[in-house]
């Protein structure tokens, strides 16, 4: 992000342009949302906050560009997680902002809310600038594979219902795959040791007579071998090797 140096311009409210946008992003049990919105917003935002003048920015802030002031301010930071909130089943989702703001006139502030189950449906809260003029208002849009409808919030309407839906399937199998990569290795390993476990089960009831009729000339079972595992061994194998060409 290139820090514009020199003092904090001037900024008044002005919300009759174009609303605020906030991204909203599905990870798993985690809902990312990017808010932003114009650059003298911003500003107005730092200005009520008392960021430029010394008390709502870090430290050194003096020293630093009005974009930098609004990145390292904690009252920013304290700022967006008041005004964003996210909740799952009438639980809140732990909320924190991300990425240290880099960038965040073009990005959006990055905020982070932490749900205790997969997203797939939650109740989502923006205020943001509502308290500078009522009559701010921000768009929230999905960013993803999991899709949502485009949403307005207002100071009359400033939560809403927000349900995650995903192209070419059910939103539980895409927040399953960002939940874990591991999901699809566990379900495959399942289906595979049910596999055996019938096969071994079939092998038992044939009984080890039919097994030996099966076994080559010259080549007895030894007294008290696995007959089982002479029937199964083969047919296991010829499967691996069919999923290692596949």
């Amino acid at each position: 992000m290139t820090a514009l140096a020199g003092p904090a311009p001037s900024a008044s409210a002005h919300p009759f342009g174009p609303p605020s946008t906030a991204g909203a992003g599905v990870q798993g049990s985690r809902l990312l949302i990017a808010w932003n919105t114009d650059k003298l917003d911003w500003v107005a935002l730092g200005q009520s906050l008392g960021v430029f003048g010394g008390q709502g920015g870090g430290a050194n802030s003096s020293n630093l560009s009005f974009t930098q002031r609004l990145q390292e301010s904690p009252t920013i930071r304290s700022y967006l997680l008041k005004h964003i909130t996210v909740a799952q089943g009438g639980h809140p989702c732990h909320g924190a902002v991300v990425g240290e703001m880099r960038d965040f006139l073009a990005r959006g502030a990055q905020v982070a809310f932490d749900c205790p189950a997969p997203v797939t449906a939650v109740d989502v809260t923006i205020t943001s600038l509502t308290d500078l003029h009522p009559a701010y208002r921000t768009m929230l849009t999905s960013t993803g594979p999991a899709q949502t409808q485009p949403t307005l919030f207002t100071s009359a309407q400033p939560t809403a219902h927000v349900t995650f839906t995903a192209s070419g399937g059910s939103v539980r199998r895409t927040v399953v795959v960002f939940a874990g990569g591991t999901v699809a290795a566990a379900l495959a390993i399942g289906g595979f040791v049910l596999w055996r476990s019938r096969r071994r089960k079939a092998a038992q009831a044939v009984g080890p007579s039919a097994v030996a009729a099966h076994a080559p000339t010259g080549s007895p079972l030894p007294p008290g071998s696995d007959s089982t595992a002479h029937d199964t061994a083969p047919a296991e194998a010829g499967t691996a090797g069919t999923r290692s060409n596949a």
